[in-house]
This record gives structure tokens, C-alpha cells and sequence, in this order.
């Protein structure tokens, strides 16, 4: 299982980087410094970040899916379960894009509250399929007080 829940951050990371490079703010991005630092196209190297998180994504995914069939061969988890677990991977994935402009709105309790309360219907979710946590938890990226991929959402300066 550690394979997985280092697969899964990674992806998260994956999918988080995109966001963080994407910023159009006013903040200084990685892909506005890298294109400066070495005179190259803004638009060229956010397309080269685009493509590297994309097949970084297309990749974790098939881990993912390796890993939740080889649960399935031995037994761990039913077919039917991996094929929740994929859809509620899918499910919030989705949702991330609109949960993280909600997150901004919100104040540090609030988005405190709302990431326990994720966490929690998660848990719910998995009990009332009897699926061990450890497939969410562990696959969705670090859920405690973080929240779905708040980890990378916006750099800092």
C-alpha cells in the first residue's frame, strides 16, 4: 500500500504543479522565471509544464489502475469496488478545479471546516462500500488539514 499512497501523492503533486504554473496573477510564476532565465518563449515552456503534467497524470493513472487490479487478483478489494474507487477518483478530480475556487472565498477556518468535512464523507463513502480508507486517503493525495489538493494550489511568494 505505500506503493500506492506514493503513486497517488505524486500524481496530486503532478496535477497540483499545473495549477501553480498556471497562475496569471500578478505573482511571478516557475514557468514566467524559467522562460526569462533562459530567454525562451513563455508560451513554449508553459506548453512543455502542460505536456509534462499531462503524461504525468496519464501515468499515475495507470498505476493507480495496475495497482487497484493486482488489490482485485488478490483479493483485497471486489471488482465492483475498483470500479468505485475509480469513479469517485474521477468524481473528484472534477470537482477539484471548483472546489479550489471555493477554498479562495473562504477564510482559513472555513476552509479548515470544509476540507474536515471532505474528509469525513469521504470516510462515509468508503464505510457504506466497504472499502478500506487507505484506497482514498492514500489515493487522493494528504487529506489531513490539507485537503484535496491544496497541497501545490498557489505558490507563495
Amino acid at each position: 500500500m505505500a506503493t500506492l499512497a506514493i503513486t497517488a501523492v505524486s500524481g496530486v503533486t503532478a496535477l497540483g504543479i499545473g495549477k501553480a504554473f498556471a497562475d496569471t496573477s500578478s505573482k511571478t510564476t516557475l514557468v514566467q522565471m524559467i522562460a526569462q532565465k533562459f530567454n525562451l518563449n513563455q508560451s513554449d515552456v508553459q506548453s512543455v509544464v502542460d505536456q509534462y503534467r499531462q503524461d504525468r497524470q496519464t501515468q499515475m493513472e495507470a498505476q493507480f489502475k495496475t495497482k487497484l487490479d493486482q488489490d482485485v487478483t488478490a483479493g483485497k478489494i471486489t471488482a465492483a469496488q475498483e470500479t468505485l474507487i475509480i469513479n469517485k477518483h474521477q468524481e473528484l478530480a472534477t470537482n477539484r478545479a471548483a472546489q479550489m475556487a471555493n477554498f479562495k472565498a473562504m477564510t482559513q477556518a472555513q476552509r479548515q471546516a470544509a476540507m474536515q468535512k471532505n474528509k469525513q464523507d469521504l470516510t462515509d463513502w468508503a464505510k457504506q462500500n466497504g472499502i478500506d480508507v487507505q484506497y482514498l486517503f492514500g489515493g487522493f493525495g494528504r487529506m489531513g488539514g490539507r485537503g484535496l489538493g491544496m497541497r501545490n494550489s498557489q505558490p507563495t511568494n
